[in-house]
């Protein structure tokens, strides 16, 4: 019998989603980077790959070791509900910390705590897609949660338009957007009881090991790698953007008639509304397409190739218009892609018991990349030549991207 929720818990659980994303897409783009430039202004493109490198790699154990509680917090109290309340608290807490920070250090330990806050947060939250969700609604609700993230991208521009230079306003206004919209969800909850396996699965799915520890068969195993691999290559280029865009704005030469006394919060303000826009209408269609010609992997290929084209213009990209068309054609194939590629996973993974963990171990492709990307650009980084640099790594992440779209067609499990 299939199951039914509340509508409302759709709404509730997208919208709680979107202050998960609006909790560090502003902060990576904007927030963070123009914070270091008043601290580090000579040394701008070295602290903040610290600062990224020292997130990340609290991001990756955090983001695991939620998982394994969320379980945990499943098997003791039926949901992971009071899990994402702490970490919503949590969250608060931390763009508190970022406000109040006077100095790089206390940066440092902002960004340390905010990273833990927040995969305390994100981690529960993303495992309800499996606990609670249909297999037929996942692909329309992957593309919901993943319009999430174009979504929290429209908060830069009234943020670097009311707010163009640092201060503490702009992380305490974001602290506060993110309980708003992660409370209706605590407070209505109404996603019923977790899914349980009842109905046949395939061989490739789930064996019982004799101890009556749930297992991953080899060929499911298989799958699962591949879509880790080709995750984690399309998510280091989308952190690479993230973390470095405000700064290539501000090195390369991209300027051309009308933007010549622009500085770069604008310009990333414009570049930003119609990219989101279309982004978001990109996610609710890829998802809707994959439920119903019931297809994951040929539109994962798709739209990773083109992600990888949007890298490319970008890399090549000597007059702004140009850049605009890159910056577009890349956050519309990545919103795509995550779309499809929650749906997929969530796919893969509904019914195991400690899913939770899988899906952690899984969101290692999400925090990996802020770790991978800070790491490349410190090693290649010359003051002198940051502009070329940069560019030099939207081709490598173009490439990348080829790549990641490649290994999903050998996945066998779901189609």
């Amino acid at each position: 019998m299939a199951r039914t929720l509340p509508r409302y818990t759709y709404w509730t659980y997208a919208l709680a989603f979107l202050g998960a994303h609006l909790a560090f897409m502003p902060l990576f783009v904007l927030l963070l980077p123009r914070h270091v430039e008043t601290f580090a202004l000579e040394n701008t493109a070295n602290v903040l790959s610290w600062l990224l490198l020292s997130g990340g790699i609290v991001a990756g154990f955090a983001n695991v070791a939620a998982g394994a509680l969320g379980d945990h917090w499943v098997r003791r109290f039926g949901s992971r509900r009071g899990l994402i309340a702490i970490g919503t608290g949590m969250l608060f807490m931390a763009y508190v910390g970022l406000a109040l920070a006077g100095s790089i250090a206390s940066l440092f330990a902002a960004v340390v705590f905010f990273q833990i806050a927040l995969n305390c947060c994100f981690s529960p939250l993303g495992a309800l897609l499996a606990d609670h969700f249909p297999d037929e609604v996942k692909g329309r609700l992957g593309g919901l949660l993943t319009a999430a993230l174009p979504a929290s991208s429209l908060l830069v521009v009234p943020i670097a338009f009311l707010y163009p230079d640092d201060g503490a306003l702009p992380f305490l206004l974001i602290g506060g957007l993110v309980v708003a919209c992660l409370l209706p969800l605590l407070v209505t909850w109404g996603l019923g009881p977790v899914i349980e396996i009842d109905h046949p699965l395939p061989k490739n799915s789930i064996d019982l090991a004799q101890d009556d520890n749930p297992v991953i068969n080899p060929s499911l195993w298989a799958d699962i790698s591949l879509a880790w691999l080709s995750r984690i290559l399309v998510q280091t280029g989308a952190a690479f953007v993230i973390g470095y865009i405000y700064l290539y704005l501000s090195v390369a030469n991209l300027r051309q008639e009308g933007w010549s006394d622009t500085g770069p919060s604008e310009v990333l303000a414009a570049l930003t509304a119609p990219s989101a826009v279309i982004a978001i209408m990109m996610t609710l269609i890829a998802g809707a397409l994959s439920d119903r010609t019931r297809n994951r992997r040929i539109p994962l290929f798709a739209f990773a190739c083109l992600f990888g084209a949007g890298m490319a213009i970008l890399a090549m990209a000597g007059a702004l218009a140009w850049f605009f068309v890159g910056y577009v054609v890349l956050q519309a194939a990545l919103a795509a892609y995550l779309s499809v590629d929650t749906a997929l996973i969530a796919q893969l993974v509904t019914g195991h018991p400690r899913r939770g963990l899988l899906l952690g171990v899984m969101n290692l492709s999400n925090t990996l990349p802020s770790i991978i990307v800070p790491v490349i650009a410190l090693a290649a980084f010359n003051e002198s030549e940051v502009g070329a640099i940069l560019s030099g790594m939207f081709w490598a992440f173009a490439l990348a991207a080829l790549i990641a779209g490649a290994l999903v067609l050998l996945i066998r499990s779901v189609r």
